[in-house]
C-alpha cells in the first residue's frame, strides 16, 4: 500500500478543503440548519463548478473518473466543515445504479446530468433501519398499465428538492429487489420531513399506489449483488467524512484547551485533558489510515469489502468519542446551541448508525473474513 498522497491528491485535498473553509463554515451550516430543503444551493453550485459531482462518473458516461481514493479525499474536507451535499446519494449511489444498468439511453442521459450537478436520490432505508436489501418491504406490482409501487422509506436525503428518486423496491410476483426511476411529483408519493439529532435534509416518503411506465424499471443484472458493492464504497466515503468531522472537532476542543484558564493556566496544561486529547489525535490518523487502505484496496481491483466495513466501524465510533470529548473539554457551554462542539455531537451518533450502523458491519466482517463459503466472501488484504 502506498501510504503517502500524489501531488495531485494533495492538490484537490487543498482546493476542497480551501473551498469548504471560505464558503461553508460553520455559520453556513447553521443557517443551512434552518432552511427545509437543507441545502446551500450557492455551495453546490461552487463544488459543480470545480467538477466535484463528475469525479466518482467514468469518463464515458460524462463524468472525470477519479478513483475511490480521491472521492474519499473530498469526503473527508466536506466532513470537516460537516457539509451536507447530494454528493453521497447522487453521485456516489444513484449513480452506481445507473452506471450497472443495460438501458443506454436512460442510464448516459441521467449519469451526465448527475455529473454536471443534478440531484437523484436513493430511497432504500425503511422503518427498522436495516441495510439490508435483502429485508425491503416495499413493493411492486406489474399491471397492465405500468407499474404500481406501494410503501414507505424513512430517511432519504434531499428527497424534496430531487430531480427524481431511485427507489429499491420487491417485484411482488418473484420477490426480487429492484430499482424504479420515481418523478417526485407521481400521484401517490407523499414526501414528509423527517426529524433527526443532525437536523440534516432527511425525509419519509410513501408511495400509495404510484403508477410508474414500465420503462422506469431499471434493468440491473444482480442487484443485491451490485448494492453489496456500492454499499462497500459508501462505506469508505462515511468513513472519511467522519475522519475529517473528527478532527476538526479536535482542532476546536485543542484551541480551546489552551486559551480556557482554570487555577491560573490554560486548561490544556492539565494532564487529564492532555493525555485525552493526545489519545483522539491518534484515533483519528489511526481511522484516516484505514480509509485509504480501504480505498487503496478499491482502486488497485483488490478485495475492499472488508477493510471498508472497518473502517466505517472504527472511523464511527472514533467521531462518537472525539466528539464526546470536545463537549466534556468545553464545559456546560458544550452543549449550548450558540457553542460550535455540539454541532460535530449532535452528527456523531447519527453518521455512525446510518448507511450500516454497528450491528450489520460486524456482521459484514464475519461474512468476508471468516466464513469464506459465504458468497462475496475475500479477504480484508
Amino acid at each position: 500500500m502506498e501510504l503517502g498522497l500524489s501531488e495531485e491528491q494533495r492538490l484537490l485535498q487543498d482546493t476542497v478543503r480551501q473551498l469548504c473553509e471560505s464558503r461553508f463554515p460553520l455559520t453556513a451550516l447553521r443557517r443551512t440548519e434552518a432552511d427545509p430543503a437543507g441545502l446551500d444551493r450557492a455551495f453546490w453550485a461552487q463544488l459543480c463548478d470545480i467538477g466535484v459531482p463528475a469525479m466518482p462518473i467514468a469518463p464515458e458516461q460524462g463524468g472525470l473518473g477519479f478513483g475511490m481514493l480521491e472521492t474519499a479525499l473530498v469526503f473527508e474536507q466536506l466532513g470537516r466543515q460537516l457539509a451536507i451535499t447530494p454528493l453521497f446519494t447522487s453521485s456516489l449511489v444513484a449513480a452506481a445504479l445507473f452506471a450497472a444498468s443495460g438501458d443506454a439511453l436512460p442510464r448516459d442521459q441521467w449519469l451526465a446530468e448527475i455529473a454536471q450537478g443534478a440531484i437523484v436520490a436513493v430511497a432504500m432505508t425503511e422503518p427498522g433501519g436495516s441495510p439490508d436489501i435483502a429485508r425491503c418491504t416495499s413493493r411492486f406490482d406489474r399491471t397492465s398499465d405500468g407499474i404500481r409501487l406501494s410503501g414507505v422509506k424513512h430517511f432519504v436525503p434531499f428527497a424534496s428538492i430531487a430531480s427524481a428518486l431511485l427507489v429499491i423496491a420487491r417485484d411482488s410476483a418473484g420477490g426480487a429487489p429492484a430499482a424504479l426511476l420515481v418523478p417526485r411529483d407521481t400521484p401517490g408519493v407523499t414526501i414528509r420531513h423527517q426529524a433527526n439529532l443532525a437536523t440534516e435534509p432527511y425525509f419519509e416518503i410513501t408511495f400509495t399506489g404510484a403508477m410508474l411506465p414500465a420503462e422506469n424499471l431499471l434493468a440491473i443484472d444482480d442487484l443485491p449483488g451490485i448494492w453489496r458493492e456500492i454499499s462497500a464504497r459508501g462505506h469508505i466515503a462515511l468513513a472519511a467524512q467522519a475522519v475529517g468531522a473528527a478532527r476538526h472537532a479536535h482542532e476546536i476542543s485543542l484551541a480551546y484547551a489552551k486559551t480556557r484558564e482554570a487555577f491560573g493556566q490554560p486548561i490544556g496544561g492539565f494532564q487529564a485533558i492532555a493525555h485525552y486529547l493526545a489519545d483522539a489525535i491518534v484515533e483519528i490518523e489511526g481511522c484516516q489510515m484505514l480509509f485509504h487502505q480501504a480505498a487503496w484496496f478499491h482502486d488497485q481491483g483488490l478485495a475492499f469489502e472488508a477493510a471498508a466495513a472497518i473502517a466505517k466501524l472504527q472511523a464511527g465510533a472514533m467521531f462518537r468519542r472525539v466528539s464526546a470529548l470536545a463537549i466534556q473539554i468545553h464545559g456546560g457551554i458544550g452543549y449550548t446551541s450558540e457553542a460550535d462542539p455540539q454541532l460535530f455531537f449532535r452528527r456523531a451518533k447519527q453518521w455512525q448508525l446510518l448507511d450500516g450502523g454497528d450491528a450489520y458491519l460486524e456482521d459484514e466482517i464475519a461474512r468476508l473474513t471468516i466464513d469464506p463459503a459465504m458468497p462475496g466472501a475475500r479477504a480484508a488484504g
